[in-house]
């Protein structure tokens, strides 16, 4: 039974960013013995399965877009009074609205950064709607890499391993050989030799 690689997730998930579609074609005829070649982005692009993820995100942005717009609308108007009515407002009164004005352009750098942020709420609803997919898509991809009696399956766009059987992943061996060369290295340190000379310093 193959395992995937630990960094599969990652390459996956990776591609998956802001790209929704899935698997409709089968993995193609190998290249070499036990070793095939899958492209994830037409994966992603012919499947069918993925529109109605891709048409949530959508709506979603959308509200975002405009609760955005609101916000800058807002901003603008208020901006607009206080020039118009500068000259005519106390200087209180001036000062109150340029506070208000200062407000409302933080709560929209706030929402801006919270929702289109590296890490805001759309980055991680597009990673929600997507990780069931990618979830497919590897499932596809190990199944037939059992059935096809598969060694290793690459992802033609990235170069990456997307799957591979528990044989040909060697990476406790080279912990176990690392740890080994490390071990003959102490050992082949000479000990430090007894200074004779000390004793006979003050003679």
């Amino acid at each position: 039974m193959g395992i995937p690689l630990p960094d599969r997730r990652a390459i996956v998930l990776a591609v998956l960013v802001f790209s929704v579609a899935l698997f409709t074609s089968p993995v193609p005829a190998l290249a070499l013995d036990g070793v095939a070649v899958i492209d994830y982005q037409m994966i992603f692009d012919r499947y069918e399965g993925t529109s109605d993820a891709q048409q949530t995100l959508n709506r979603e942005l959308k509200d975002w877009d405009t609760q955005a717009k609101e916000m800058r609308d807002e901003i603008d108007t208020l901006n607009d009074e206080i020039e118009s009515q500068r000259l005519m407002l106390s200087e209180e009164r001036l000062r109150e609205k340029m506070d208000a004005l200062e407000q409302k352009r933080s709560e929209y750098e706030r929402f801006a950064q919270e929702i289109w942020g590296v890490n805001g709420v759309a980055a991680q609803r597009n990673a929600e709607l997507t990780a069931p997919i990618a979830e497919k898509i590897l499932d596809v991809v190990a199944k037939l890499g059992d059935e096809l009696d598969l060694k290793v399956i690459l992802d033609a766009g990235t170069g990456g391993v997307v799957w591979a059987q528990d044989e040909v992943n060697i990476t406790d061996t080279v912990l176990d050989d690392l740890r080994i060369a490390v071990e003959r290295a102490a050992e082949a340190v000479p000990s430090p030799e007894p200074d004779t000379d000390s004793g006979d310093a003050g003679n």
